[in-house]
Parts: structure tokens; sequence; C-alpha cells
């Protein structure tokens, strides 16, 4: 007998299904994936469904694509059903084969999916109960009960596929079927902004229609968020890579002041207008980073919140972007990451710039020009007060360097309001014995020691120190000593 020089070991069913369920995906992920196959199947039309109840609940995707065969079917049902080192058509949104089924196991127990092409109708159905009591991959071709059957439903169309989640125990996870129903429905709010942001540009040129429980999404577009206040957009850059172009293109949001309050809440998308900027990365005009820095030296802050960066790639580049399976992740390639970053930077400081130079400029009475105030007044119900600005630079900036603990600054700050001694300053500016004045008047070294570690810490910041003194000469707490810095 012949001793081979290898073992042949085989997953074992019943612990590879858990491991298939813990590719990371969120329900937001996990439905754009399968409306990815949809749109690589052709379709122009996609209905999501979906329902819950104590034994009943389910999610339903219908597309009008071309279909599968029998043998296409049970193909797709494959773990790995495509290699991921093939070269793709032009406008396949795939690329590892695991879509199908990871997305699905990710938020169900039992897939079934009903496709036609041709004049035939075929069935294939995944239930992983049934593969850990059986301890084998069983793959059945027809529903497994009555209810499963009417949900799967009939085709409306000649062609396309239908694909069906029952026993939802990863959105269903609670046992309290009002909490349960509750975060149920506020996890598909969630679903219809994320899908109305991802396949936006889908959805602009008319190319696919997406309707969930009967209502149409419409596209969220992450660099026009109003019609009368367009973006600026900053110069294109574009570089080739596996004989395909990347497309590099800068923006500039309007500032929100100068937007309605229904165009301010186009910033907030999902996650809100700081968390918002950065690159968005798309793939065959796929969103799949929608705002991150990515794998950069840059943090996300409030002065940036303007700045968004549209990197377009194809599905040439899956490789050196390092798109994981959930088509949500990458990395910025070592080739042009210096150029990247620099376009980043570029960006960001002119965003800043913006961003600082919004509105918070006042000519009092008697100034000859416009002047940052470090303190403003206010009137409430008749009552006149002052309060520190905001919208100062430097205040902004101090904000953004503190990070996740900035909130400690502005609670300081809102302390130092609520405390300014009205009284003792009346008093004294009515005593002939008492001489007001600055703390920093005729302290002109002191002047100079200030303004230089400002210009490094704005500097530090990606703000040129050209840039950087614009600023704070434009500042009332340096405007007066300009002849001496």
């Amino acid at each position: 007998m012949i001793t081979q020089p290898y073992d042949i070991v085989r997953p074992d069913p019943e612990k590879e299904v858990n491991s298939l369920r813990s590719f990371g995906y969120s329900i937001e992920t996990a439905i754009a994936d399968l409306i990815d196959n949809s749109v690589t199947a052709g379709a122009d039309k996609i209905s999501v469904f979906y329902d819950i109840d104590t034994f009943s609940s389910y999610v339903r995707i219908e597309d009008n694509g071309k279909g599968m065969s029998e043998g296409e079917l049970t193909n797709a049902m494959k773990l790995g059903s495509f290699n991921p080192s093939d070269e793709r058509e032009v406008n396949d949104l795939g690329r590892f084969g695991l879509g199908l089924k990871t997305a699905s196991f990710s938020q169900c127990k039992r897939l079934s999916v009903l496709s036609r092409k041709g004049y035939s109708s075929n069935i294939r159905v995944w239930d992983l109960d049934m593969i850990q009591n059986k301890k084998e991959w069983i793959l059945y071709k027809d529903c497994l009960d009555d209810y499963s059957f009417r949900k799967l439903g009939i085709l409306e169309n000649n062609t396309g596929t239908v694909i069906l989640w029952e026993k939802l125990d990863r959105l269903a996870e609670t046992g309290n079927a009002d909490t349960d129903r509750q975060n149920f429905y506020r996890k598909f709010e969630n679903v219809k902004s994320y899908i109305s942001l991802v396949f936006h540009r889908f959805l602009e040129n008319g190319l696919l229609s997406i309707c969930v429980n009967g209502e149409l999404i419409l596209p969220t577009n992450p660099f026009v968020v109003s019609k009368d206040k367009p973006s600026q957009e900053l110069q294109e850059s574009f570089f080739i890579i596996n004989n395909s172009q990347i497309t590099v293109r800068p923006y500039l949001l309007p500032h929100e002041t100068k937007l309605s309050k229904a165009e301010q809440k186009r910033y907030d998308i999902i996650r809100g207008w700081i968390e918002h900027q950065g690159i968005y990365l798309y793939r065959n005009d796929r969103l799949i980073i929608d705002g991150s820095w990515m794998d950069l030296k840059f943090k996300q802050r409030e002065s940036q919140r303007l700045v968004r960066i549209c990197i377009d790639i194809t599905n040439k580049h899956d490789k050196e972007w390092q798109i994981d399976v959930r088509k949500a992740s990458a990395k910025v390639p070592d080739i042009i990451r210096k150029d990247i970053i620099r376009i980043c930077t570029d960006a960001i400081s002119r965003g800043i710039k913006v961003y600082t130079h919004r509105g918070a400029y006042i000519r009092r009475k008697g100034e000859k020009k416009e002047i940052v105030y470090t303190w403003i007044g206010k009137t409430r119900k008749g009552e006149k007060f002052y309060q520190i600005n905001p919208e100062h630079p430097l205040f902004v900036f101090i904000a953004d360097i503190l990070g996740d603990h900035q909130q400690i600054f502005k609670s300081y700050i809102k302390a130092v309001e609520a405390t300014i001694p009205v009284g003792m300053i009346l008093n004294d500016s009515y005593d002939e014995k008492v001489n007001l004045k600055l703390s920093l008047d005729n302290e002109p070294d002191k002047i100079r020691k200030i303004y230089i570690e400002f210009i490094k810490e704005l500097n530090t910041l990606g703000i040129n120190a050209k840039e950087a003194e614009e600023l704070l000469i434009a500042t009332d707490i340096f405007s007066k000593y300009s002849d001496i810095l």
C-alpha cells in the first residue's frame, strides 16, 4: 500500500457554517451585496420587501435581471462560485463568488433562491439548521415548507431572480416581540439611506430603480447638497494601474450657513457631517467607502468637514486597493499613496480656509476692515449677554486638536462665559482711580510668542505659514499688532 505524502482535510460543515456568518456584514452591506448581483445580472428594477412577526419574519429581494438556469443557480449557491483571479466583465460588481451566501448567512439561517431563465424556473435552498443536524452540505431543490413557498412567490417577469431570507435570528435578537419589531424597522430605515447613497449614480442616470416596501428610493449624492449652492470641484488627477484609469476629484462643499435646513440635513447622510468627510471610493460607479480617510495619516476634524474626495476605480484594481468580500473596506495602494496624500492635504488646507472664513468676520462701527472677534454679543428675550465666538478659527482648531476630548474644552468655555464679572468691570470703569487695560497691552514680546506658537500649531494641522498668518492677523487678538508681527 502506497502512503500519500499529504492529507486531505475537508472542512467540518457544522463548524464552517458559523464561520460563514462572521464576515462582519451589517444589514445595510448585506442587502447592498445582493443588489450588486442584480445589477451585474442586468436588472433595472429591484424590489425589496420585509416584515417581522413572531413566527414569519422575512426579507424578499426580487430583480428583473437575466436570471439563471438550473446549473447556473446550483453553481451560484456554491461557496466561492467564481475565481476572484478571473478577469471580470466591465460592469461586474462582484469579485469572490461569496456574496450571495455570506451576505445572506450573516443575517438569516435559511436562504431560498428562485430564478428563471427562459421557460423554466428553478429553486435552491440552504438551511443552516439542516446542515448542522445532518453534518453535510445539503442543498435542497424546493422550498422546505408552505410558508416559504408562499413568500418566495412567483416572478413578475420572464426572467429574474428572487432571494428570500427566513429565520432572521440576527435581525430579531432580543426575543421581545415589540423591541425586535422596533429595531427591525429602524434597521431598514438605515438600509434605505445606505442604498440611496451607495447606488446613487445608478439611480441618478435612470439605469436602476429600487423600491423598499413599495417606497421608491431616491439618490443621495454626497457631492451635491444644494441645487443653488454647488460644491467647489478642485483639480482632477489621473493615474494608471493595470492599464485602467483611476480618477481623483476633490470637492469642497458649501458652508452650511449658506444652506437651508433641509439642505443642511443632507450633510448628515447617515453618520453626520464630521464622520462623512474624506474619501469616497467608487468601484464601477458603486460606492465602496462612504467618507473616511481610510489608512491615511489624517484624522476626522470639524474644520475639515467640508472636504470630500471622490476616487473612481474599476474592478481591475481590486487587488491593489485590497477590496474585501463585503465591498466595504479598502486600502490606498502604495504605488499612488504619496500622490493621494498630497491631493488630500491640498484639499484639506483649502477646506479649512473655507470653513474658518464662514461668516465669522464682522465689521463693527468705526472699523475699516472686517475682523473675527473673540467675544460676540447676543440678545435673548430682551436680555443682552456675551459669549466666546464658537466660529472663531482658534476655537475651532483647539477643539479639533482635542478631538474626542473637545467637549471638556467647550464646557469650560461655557463656564467662563457664565462667570464674566460684569459688575466688577462696570464698577471699575466708573472709578476714576482705576485705569483699565487689556492684559497684553504694551507686551510686544508676549504677543509675538503667542503668535509664533499659534503659527506652529496651525502648521501641524496642515495649514501653511502664509495662510496661518492671514487667519491670525484677521482676528481681533492680533489685528492691531500687525506692525510688530
